[in-house]
């Protein structure tokens, strides 16, 4: 009887014995397939169809953005030019007057809500967030930068030179640079790349923000109608020509020929001696 148990005590403790040994294994089999699927996911060049097909929609849209055509001429100029025509036109002039007091006495007795001042930097803000961020919009970062800085230099060249030769005091009497508004242009120019690079959606978002800045600058007695009317019309018109310079200017700086790209490949390893993980990789540029 004792005899009969302590086999059958010895057999068993070896069967468990057995039992962690093949746990313990496969345990580590596990571990290698999930850090072997984590590594594939996030480095192995893999693409699939869906991903191939919105690239190639994206360099589509980002060729066809930068091709000049009239028509895009009609929404910026017909902005600008009811923007600027209350400086003759004595009808858009007295709509200035009533919108001004009607803003006013919305405003009543409140005090300035001076978000504007950040609000006009968020749609090209989101624009760079979506960029590093690693959502596609056909444009690598040299050509993003481009684009903004020829969008915005082309922008505060118009602004401020119609400012200065308009001469138009501010309702608040503050200044006489108040046609045409410099926050709305900032704004609408980043809503128009944000549409142009990332689609639709994303511009409806902008535009959105870009009218709220156009509201407050209302709202604060900084700017009349017309004068965020035109504004919005050279932020976007400032925008389309950062595109339409854009294959001038990669020939110039010569992007075209040094088209940057960094590859990336990792693989896990397992040290048997040591019994350890560890990740081999290759960075290639």
């Amino acid at each position: 009887m004792t005899a009969h148990y302590f086999v059958h005590s010895h057999f068993f403790s070896k069967a468990t014995f057995l039992c962690k040994i093949y746990v313990s294994l496969y345990s580590m089999r596990i571990g290698h397939i999930i850090l072997y699927v984590i590594v594939f996911v996030l480095f192995f060049p893999f693409k699939s169809q869906a991903t191939e097909k919105a690239d190639t929609l994206n360099e589509q849209r980002a060729i066809n953005n930068c091709k000049f055509n009239a028509k895009h001429l009609i929404l910026p100029g017909t902005l600008i030019a009811v923007g600027a025509s209350s400086l003759f036109f004595s009808p858009m002039e007295d709509l200035d007057h009533s919108l001004q007091k009607d803003f006013q006495e919305l405003r009543s007795n409140h005090h300035s809500i001076e978000l504007d001042e950040y609000l006009r930097f968020l749609p090209i803000a989101t624009n760079y967030a979506l960029h590093f961020t690693g959502v596609k919009s056909g444009y690598d970062t040299r050509e993003q930068l481009l684009l903004t800085a020829t969008s915005f230099v082309t922008m505060y060249a118009l602004t401020q030179g119609l400012k200065h030769t308009i001469d138009r005091k501010r309702p608040d009497g503050s200044d006489n640079h108040s046609f045409p508004s410099g926050h709305v242009a900032t704004a609408f120019l980043g809503a128009e790349q944000l549409r142009m690079n990332y689609g639709t959606w994303w511009g409806l978002a902008g535009y959105s923000v870009a009218t709220g800045t156009a509201f407050l600058r209302l709202y604060n007695n900084r700017h009349w109608f017309s004068d965020v009317i035109g504004a919005a019309g050279i932020g976007i018109l400032s925008a389309r020509i950062g595109y339409w310079l854009l294959p001038w200017e990669k020939c110039v700086f010569g992007l075209n020929k040094n088209k940057s790209s960094v590859n990336i490949f990792a693989m896990p390893t397992f040290d048997t001696y040591n019994s350890s993980y560890g990740l081999a990789m290759t960075i290639q540029f």
